[in-house]
């Protein structure tokens, strides 16, 4: 069978005949569903779309496969409300980035409990492009590198950029007093944002530290647990880092920050917008939200 996701995604595309309109619907980049429709094809050994004259249209395997797919997602979608217009308890379905839920969302779930001890939050850490079946959460969290367009979603955070540490090399023979002394000292890199060092050290006038060079790895979790051991310097980016800094688990060793196009969006899905456990949420996180930014820390404290 066909990777779900890759159908998902040529469904919406075929159905709008439009990547761009596939991608508002999923919540997910253009490049993802040019992505995830061409890992289809190449499964299938079938041209699905086409791409000339930058006009998109559906070759005769595209109009066949089409219908069958529709129906399907639409069957598996009722199947689901039915179920769920029976639950006795509510539940809330949410879908959030691993790093988010880990290092930000999960602190603060207690606090919410307290407030609404009436509801079961279903929290799934993903960091997949695509959902199969998107109506399996009432609200889905999702970074962006770009604004979302999205008529539902709402920003929660627009990110800042800067280096951090543990406290222990600001300690040590070779402190960081300035950007410079970053030459000193070894660069952590995570691989989703190549290019964050050398933007950061382009802000701030740093011209002879090869960007390039450092550890790396898959996950902010980890480039973080590197640098709180003394690895080297990450790039901490905000909210995920403002409680390791409140607590003092890491620090700044310098006041330059660089302005982020990313950030963490909410989205609700259409026909739960008004619904009030759904705005309850929504509205308990944007309180949040602005408790961290407003202290630059977290209300746990």
């Amino acid at each position: 069978m066909p990777p779900l996701n890759a159908l998902k995604a040529f469904e919406a595309a075929a159905r709008l005949l439009s990547f761009t309109a596939a991608s508002a619907e999923l919540n997910v980049t253009q490049a993802a569903i040019s992505h995830q429709v061409r890992t289809l094809e190449t499964y299938l050994g079938l041209e699905l779309f086409n791409r000339a004259h930058q006009r998109l249209s559906l070759t005769n395997a595209g109009k066949s496969y089409l219908p069958t797919l529709t129906q399907s997602f639409d069957l598996i979608g009722q199947g689901y409300k039915e179920i769920i217009t029976n639950r006795k308890s509510f539940r809330l379905n949410i879908k959030a980035p691993s790093s988010f839920s880990v290092q930000w969302l999960l602190p603060r779930i207690a606090n919410y409990q307290q407030q609404h001890p009436s509801i079961d939050v279903h929290l799934s850490a993903q960091d997949n492009d695509i959902n199969f079946f998107p109506e399996a959460f009432d609200i889905e969290i999702q970074y962006f590198l770009e604004p979302c367009t999205n008529s539902h979603s709402t920003l929660l955070f627009a990110e800042e950029i800067f280096p951090v540490c543990s406290p222990k090399l600001l300690a040590g023979p070779q402190p960081l007093l300035q950007p410079s002394d970053l030459a000193k000292h070894r660069l952590l890199h995570i691989n989703f944002y190549p290019e964050d060092w050398a933007m950061w050290l382009d802000h701030a006038g740093v011209s002879h530290i090869n960007a390039e060079l450092g550890h790396r790895f898959d996950q902010s979790m980890l480039t973080l647990k590197a640098a709180k051991h003394g690895a080297g310097i990450a790039l901490g980016r905000s909210p995920i880092v403002n409680q390791k800094l409140a607590n003092g688990t890491l620090v700044e060793p310098f006041n330059i920050r660089l302005p982020s196009q990313g950030g963490y969006w909410l989205t609700t899905k259409s026909d739960l917008a008004t619904c009030p456990h759904v705005a309850d949420f929504k509205d308990w996180l944007l309180q949040e939200c602005d408790a961290d930014q407003s202290t630059g820390t977290s209300s746990l404290n």
